[in-house]
Parts: C-alpha cells; structure tokens; sequence
C-alpha cells in the first residue's frame, strides 16, 4: 500500500462522511486534519508517525485534549493501528461522554471475530492510565510497538491491521468503519447524503443470541431446565407457551403450568398435608403439587415430552418452596438422584423438561439460590424488533428511540430494565401514545425513583413532551 495515497484516500473519505476542515460559506469547520509524516525517515515512524482527526476546537499543531481518531502506519505501510485515542494533554470536554457507556458500546460494534486478537477495547474509556494490551500483540512489527508503546495508555479502543493478510481493499472497509463510527459519536453529517453514507459504513449492532422458540426448544432438549429472564415485555412467558404449543401440546407431549407468587410455598408446589372437613369430621389427607403431577404424568409415559412451566420463578421464597427438590434438578444425573416424597420415591426421569421465567427488573424478588443457578442454564431474553400479527404495527421508530436511550444511559445491569418489545406493538399511533402515557411513563418514572438512568431523566422529558406535549415532572 502506498504510504501517501492511502493518507490521501483516508482525508477524501472523511470530507466525504462531512468532516470539515475549514470554515467556508454553508459550512462550520468541525474537525483538525492532522498529518506527522516523513515517509523519507524511517526513524520517524519510531517516534510517532501518525494521521487522523482530532476536535476542532484544538490548535493544529502540539499537544492537544480529548478523543481523536488517528492511525498511526508502520513506515513501509505493511501495518497500521487505527484507534480512538485521547490527547496527551488528557480530557478537556469529553470526559463525562468517556463516562457513559453509550461510547464503548458504540466502538463495540467495530468488534468482529475475523479479527480476533487484532481488536482491543478498554472496559473504561475515561480511563487514561492503564496500558493497553494492544503492546503485547505487535510483535515483528518494531516501528509500530514503540510508537503504540509510547500511546498505549491512552487509546481506548484500537486494532492491528496487516494489510497483507486482509487486502488493500478490506483494509479501507476497516477505516471507513472507524471513521463512520468517529463520525457518529461527533455527530457528524449535515446532509441526507453524508448521514446515509456514514451509514452505510456504520456497523450494526450484533446480536448474537437467537430469540427463535426453535432454538430455545433444541437448548432446552440439551439443558433439560432453562430460565428465560429478562425485562418486562421481552416475551418471556410467551415464548414459554409458544414452545408448549409447538412441541409439548395435543399427540406431541404434555404441559403442566405454574405461576410461583410471595405466598406459594413446599406444599404447594411438590408435597402437603392439608386438613378436610367432611361428615366425620376433620382428618388430613396428603396432596400433591403440580411438581409431583408432572413427574407422574412423566414417569407413566415415558415416550411422551412432559414440559413444566414456572413463570416468574423468583416471585416465591425458592429455598421454602423447593427445599429438598433442588437435588433433583441434575441434568446428567439420571436416576442416581432420589427423593422420597410423601409415599413416593422419586427422581425426575428424563422426558420431563422445566422451563422457568424471571422478571430482571422486579428488584423486589427474591435472590435466586445458588444452588438453582447451578443448576439451570439461564437465556436473557432482550428487546428485540419483531414482526406484529396481522392488523397490529412494531413502532420502530419509538422502539428505537428507547434503545438508544438506554444505550447511552444505561450500565450493563440497567440494561436488564430496558423494556421489551411488546411494549412497542400497537395498533394505532392513538394506541401508543396511550400506552406511552398509561405505562411506560410510569415504569420510567419508577426506574428514576428509584435511583436508576440518572443521566436519561432530561432526555427522557423532553421525548415525553415531544410526543404528548405533558411534562413528565411538574
């Protein structure tokens, strides 16, 4: 690759994305193009060859504050590093988006397992002071490792392209990404046709789980008992009752249904003695829960799927109600577990399978034992655009507009509360705005009582007014 045109191709494609380098009629400079490059002197490449972009209010030369996006090429261009770097004269106005975590997950999305051990991204990104490990993965390439040792510090998100190993071609895909994703965090792009080509550049966001009931369903043929957790309308019990519909229900198998609540408890849900009032008077007669129906419904048809649902698991006092019956719940162990219950002695044969439903925003519920962890294996459901049924529309639009909300806002254990994609189908826009008002004002409203999305409370406020034109605190 050549050193100078690859530099040039860089600027051409930032002016192209609407960086602006200076301030002309109908356009506000927005950026600094800075360039220190003396390809004739190999030993500079050694001290801090670099090309890139840094803020706009900073003096074209010298040291300078905040984030910037820089490359910094080996001197035969063979290799270069591509990074989201803060100047050494540290933060001066971007440190409070350093804190957020929209930032890191917005570079995030430049991850991608073709370059496994070529990307690394700082869990922090105001943290200026910890070294990257980016040092201890450029060996071979001198002139880069001592010029990225000297930055290492301070970059919060880089990669290690070998030009040779991904091409001319694929390399400049990587740039354009970066620079589309610098340009997006800059809020870059006055025009339709600069917003749509950073865009098109701009990577998206990965998901890597699969939400599909087929894949729940072969999980839970493997798992045997699975927890479906996750936000308020992230479809939780729904996708539970799908899989029984389509695979435990009529010729297929068998489904049994519980809802664990504050006051369900061991005689419940698997074994009891309850008194009975009758014309002898009082006497006790055992009874057994809906646990013990299933086993036995199981345990007499053995070729038949027996499905267990127990939605909102940790509504109940699980060690009260379980007791004993957690030795049971061992995937692998076939019969070499056994309880006796009541008259019965039994284990839990291998056509049964439980699947459990917990609300992750619910921070009243009980803590979920250990012992239960263990042994099930847990799937976090996550909002999701889905398609509606028939008659009924997905607002993307305000789907959207909350998850970008909580990805800005939002810590990793506030995503937990984001709400799921029910919320969003509706069958009007009256509908919505109905719904917007009627429930998930008053959902947001609890988060921020209680002490959750401080940042996103204006934010918020202010998309509440837009909309219903009410304001969210008087």
């Amino acid at each position: 690759m050549d050193l100078m045109e690859f530099v040039k191709q860089v600027k051409d494609m930032s002016i192209k994305l609407g960086f602006c380098y200076e301030s002309q009629p109908g356009k506000i400079k927005n950026a600094i193009w800075r360039k220190n490059l003396h390809p004739d002197n190999e030993d500079d490449f050694r001290k801090g060859a670099y090309f890139g972009l840094v803020n706009a209010n900073e003096e074209p030369t010298g040291a300078y504050s905040d984030f910037s996006l820089v490359i910094f090429p080996n001197a035969k261009c063979t290799h270069f590093v591509i990074a989201l770097g803060v100047g050494s004269l540290g933060f001066n106005k971007d440190y409070t988006v350093a804190t957020l975590p929209w930032l890191r997950r917005l570079f995030s999305r430049l991850r991608d397992s073709n370059y496994a051990g070529k990307q690394f991204f700082k869990v922090d990104f105001s943290d200026i002071e910890s070294t990257s490990s980016i040092v201890n993965h450029l060996e071979g390439i001198e002139d880069l490792r001592e010029v990225i040792g000297k930055y290492s510090t301070v970059l919060s998100a880089c990669q290690i392209v070998d030009v040779a190993e991904t091409s001319e071609e694929k390399a400049f895909d990587i740039v354009w990404q970066w620079l589309a994703t610098y340009a997006t965090f800059r809020n870059i792009g006055s025009n339709r046709a600069q917003r749509k080509e950073i865009q098109k550049y701009l990577p998206k966001t990965k998901d890597l789980d699969d939400y599909s009931e087929v894949a729940i369903y072969n999980h839970l043929l493997m798992e045997r008992f699975i927890v479906l957790q996750g936000a308020p309308g992230t479809g939780k019990t729904w996708t539970a009752n799908r899989i029984a519909e389509l695979y435990f229900s009529r010729n297929k198998g068998k489904t049994f249904f519980e809802q664990f609540h504050a006051e369900t408890t061991y005689s419940d849900f698997v074994y009891g003695i309850k008194p009975k009032i009758d014309g002898n008077g009082l006497r006790y007669e055992e009874h057994y829960g809906i646990l013990m129906d299933a086993i036995d419904y199981a345990t007499n048809n053995s070729e038949t799927p027996t499905l267990l649902i127990i939605d909102e698991i940790n509504r109940a006092n699980l060690s009260n109600v379980l007791g004993p019956v957690f030795y049971l719940f061992e995937k692998n162990a076939g019969k070499r577990f056994s309880l006796v219950i009541g008259k019965k002695s039994v284990n839990l044969p291998d056509n049964l399978y439980v699947i459990a439903t917990m609300n992750t925003a619910d921070r009243s519920l009980a803590v979920v034992d250990f012992a239960l962890r263990r042994r099930f294996s847990w799937i976090t459901l996550r909002p999701h655009a889905v398609e509606p049924v028939s008659g009924m529309k997905f607002l993307t639009d305000e789907f959207e507009r909350f998850s970008e909300l909580f990805s800005r806002y939002a810590s990793s254990e506030e995503l937990n509360l984001q709400p799921g994609q029910s919320y969003f189908i509706a069958e009007s826009a009256e509908a919505w705005n109905h719904r917007l008002r009627y429930e998930l004002i008053p959902l947001m409203k609890e988060y921020f009582n209680e002490g959750y999305l401080k940042s996103a409370v204006s934010e918020f406020s202010d998309y509440v007014y837009d909309k219903l034109g009410i304001d969210l605190y008087e």
